[in-house]
């Protein structure tokens, strides 16, 4: 394989079919995306999604998610003529399920199945129910108690979805318990202390989203964060000012992990994903440098930072440029901790420096445990070319979904009167050791905040 044809297929490569040529299950990258080609998935909806408009945002999330990963298609049962409430782009909500990548139609025998309200669960073998309310979000076995589901902020219904896409991907993996089991979390009290189906872990009513961001990074966290902000109940639109910086260009297998990005997208992330935004009534501003020593927040820039950036460098410096309060996440690299989330606000206890001093390189990446990367040696990839597919990051998009809700959910918790966590820490596959440790530096700045009317459900 030539240098420039290895570089193409790189680009290309789904970062959730790199999991199983990391692990030696897959003989070739070829194989790997076979394995992926053959994953199905349905989802089933009760006639909530016909006027809830959290079972939207839940349906549409689910869809947007695993399709990107269950390339064998997502079914999604007949949604009649209901009208799109969700705020998305079109008229009525099929619509908006196919530009997703869904396709209305059947189940077909022996998918999994996540079921959206009040549907018939009792005709699905592998089935599992989607459930939300208040600042509370995640999946119960079929047949199980569930949440109202009749109030909802919006990242709940986010968080449903991702985790429910988190459960379709571990049942077609054939995990042990997948699809009879409860796992959610509380937003507004991560630190994982109530059962979240308890109405102890919920909050207050929503009265205030925020409307001036610095966005840093729009990858695979930075998406995950705006498609979340981009579902919540918004009066005006027009008035929410988000500032996009970004220095990378799109390639075909960012689509694998940014929600935001759809297959066959090209061109700067920042441009691309600001069509997006301001399709959707959000006005942005675009900063296509880097976030260096020499970057400085002037006084009228946003007074939060989102960072979702995978750059050391970057989170060393965060607190330089002088924003008053900064929300960053990191997520796992590895096929062993791709689905570890661990978050951090400044300021807090400690600062970035400390937390991300500059360090060694890596030593490099054991290339001899795995078929696939010896099959990739015989054919004629070089040691710089396998050393970059090794140390190309596992990624799953609904890793990423549940990391942006727990950022937007510290703003909120802010806006709410609430101290924001100095870390959170969890990982999917073990949710209930998950661990959040309180702020106790008060933040008096008021971050800008457009109010509600109502709870915002």
């Amino acid at each position: 394989m030539k240098e420039a044809e290895f570089s193409a297929f790189l680009d290309g490569f789904n970062r959730l079919a790199k999991l199983d040529l990391d692990l030696g299950e897959a003989a070739d990258p070829e194989a790997a995306m076979a394995r992926l080609a053959g994953y199905a998935a349905h989802i089933e909806v009760g006639p909530e999604v016909q006027h809830s408009l959290p079972h939207q945002i839940a349906l549409l999330t689910l869809v947007n998610i695993t399709a990107r990963f269950a390339l064998g298609g997502v079914t999604v049962s007949d949604l009649g003529d209901s009208p799109l409430l969700a705020p998305w782009t079109g008229a009525k909500l099929s619509a908006a399920v196919e530009a997703l990548g869904g396709i209305i139609g059947p189940s077909k025998a022996d998918r999994p199945t996540a079921i959206i309200g009040s549907a018939d669960d009792g005709r699905f073998d592998r089935g599992f129910q989607l459930t939300f309310a208040g600042w509370c979000g995640g999946i119960v076995p079929s047949g199980s108690s569930r949440l109202a589901e009749a109030h909802a902020i919006a990242p709940a219904a986010v968080l449903a979805g991702a985790l429910g896409a988190a459960e379709i991907f571990a049942m077609l993996r054939g995990e042990a318990g997948a699809g009879h089991r409860a796992r959610g979390v509380s937003i507004w009290r991560p630190d994982g202390e109530q059962d979240w189906l308890s109405p102890a872990s919920d909050g207050p009513a929503l009265t205030a989203l925020p409307d001036h961001l610095w966005v840093l990074g729009l990858g695979h966290l930075g998406q995950a964060f705006l498609w979340a902000l981009a579902m919540c109940p918004y009066g005006d639109r027009s008035r929410v000012k988000l500032v996009l910086q970004d220095v990378d260009h799109i390639t075909q297998s960012t689509a694998s992990t940014s929600i935001l990005t759809r297959p066959g997208a090209q061109g700067r992330k920042t441009r691309n994903v600001a069509c997006t935004l301001e399709a959707l009534g959000f006005a942005t501003t675009l900063v296509e440098r880097p976030f260096d020593d020499l970057f400085q927040r002037r006084p009228d820039d946003p007074a939060i930072l989102i960072c979702g950036v995978d750059n050391a460098l970057a989170r060393h410096q965060l607190e330089g440029p002088g924003f008053p309060l900064i929300v960053e996440a990191g997520i796992g690299r590895t096929a062993t901790d791709f689905q570890a989330i661990r978050l951090h606000t400044f300021p807090a206890q400690r600062k970035a420096s400390d937390l991300w001093k500059p360090r060694p390189a890596r030593a490099a990446a054991n290339l001899e445990g795995s078929v696939g990367y010896r099959r990739l040696r015989e054919r004629g990839v070089d040691a710089c070319g396998l050393t970059r597919l090794a140390e190309t990051a596992v990624g799953a998009p609904f890793v990423g979904t549940v990391a942006g809700v727990l950022m937007l959910g510290q703003v909120l918790r802010q806006l709410h009167g609430e101290a924001m966590d100095a870390v959170i820490d969890l990982d999917l596959r073990a949710l209930d050791a998950r661990r959040a440790v309180p702020s106790t530096v008060k933040v008096e700045r008021n971050p800008g905040f457009q109010p509600l009317q109502g709870s915002g459900g």
